[in-house]
């Protein structure tokens, strides 16, 4: 049995911009990440909601700044994202994720506990996107949906939401609703990957994956502290080893290329082939 279905929180970082960054990501078929990816499907919200999210966080940073009192740190993350993922074997309809989507966002918004007036925001900045998964192979992970929710409702942040308690408590939302809507009870599934050898157990494939996240972030980590490193050099003038330290985060970069990245490595990444206009 699993105690509860898969569910990882993060807070979509860079204002406006990282907001944008997921919307491209998420919906991008060619990125490398969705090479398992067989469909991409909106089930709430466009691109204009992410807009919307975007617009929201801005408007709320320059009434801080025009009207908060000294000391006050800037608001640099506009919403709260929720990558909700069944195991393979596990495949509800688009519309059945429909539906736990809308139920695990009532569940959030009884959360943070919102007036009626926040409420009609609230269902305007709700962005999420299936992702449907290859079932056959035996590389990457199940059917999943990236939930994002604005953060700035009226003149609020909802900080709420990337709390313990709001993942905690949109677990067992998940859990009620997918049982609900599919019939499929997390107390109930064996925990073994589908096609995995010798049935290899899920907490030793998540083990296997996080070691192999650590080794990826450290890689990403040398690449942020090198690239801060060749600005220097090009600032003193000192082109020569500018250009050589630029090949080799070139060459790391394209090592990383094939490698099976998150959402936050792969950000950092496009960060700093942005920057360096690679």
């Amino acid at each position: 049995m699993l105690k509860n279905w898969t569910i990882i929180t993060q807070a979509v970082k860079h204002g406006a911009e990282g907001v944008l960054i997921r919307e491209r990501y998420l919906t991008s078929q060619k990125h490398p990440n969705h090479r398992l990816t067989d469909n991409l499907i909106s089930i709430i919200g466009n691109k204009e909601t992410s807009k919307r999210i975007a617009l929201a966080g801005e408007e709320y940073r320059v009434n801080q700044h025009l009207y908060q009192k000294k000391g006050g740190r800037p608001l640099s993350s506009y919403a709260v994202e929720y990558c909700l993922t069944l195991p393979k074997g596990c495949r509800p309809t688009t519309k059945q994720w429909q539906e736990i989507v809308k139920d695990c966002c009532v569940t959030l918004a009884k959360l943070v506990k919102l007036s009626n007036t926040e409420v009609k925001q609230y269902q305007k900045q709700v962005r999420a996107v299936l992702h449907q998964q290859d079932q056959s192979t035996k590389q990457g992970s199940g059917d999943h949906v990236h939930l994002i929710v604005g953060k700035v409702v009226g003149t609020r942040v909802l900080k709420e939401l990337q709390q313990k308690k709001a993942t905690r408590t949109l677990k067992q939302a998940f859990n009620a609703s997918v049982l609900k809507h599919v019939g499929i009870s997390n107390t109930d599934y064996k925990p073994y990957e589908i096609n995995r050898g010798k049935r290899l157990a899920t907490a030793q494939y998540q083990k296997r994956i996080t070691e192999q996240n650590y080794e990826i972030q450290k890689l990403i980590n040398n690449l942020t502290s090198s690239t801060n490193k060749w600005f220097n050099l090009m600032e003193e003038g000192k082109h020569h080893h500018a250009k050589r330290l630029h090949r080799r985060i070139s060459s790391n970069l394209n090592f990383l290329n094939d490698k099976n990245l998150n959402d936050s490595q792969a950000i950092h990444m496009a960060k700093i082939k942005s920057l360096l206009k690679i």
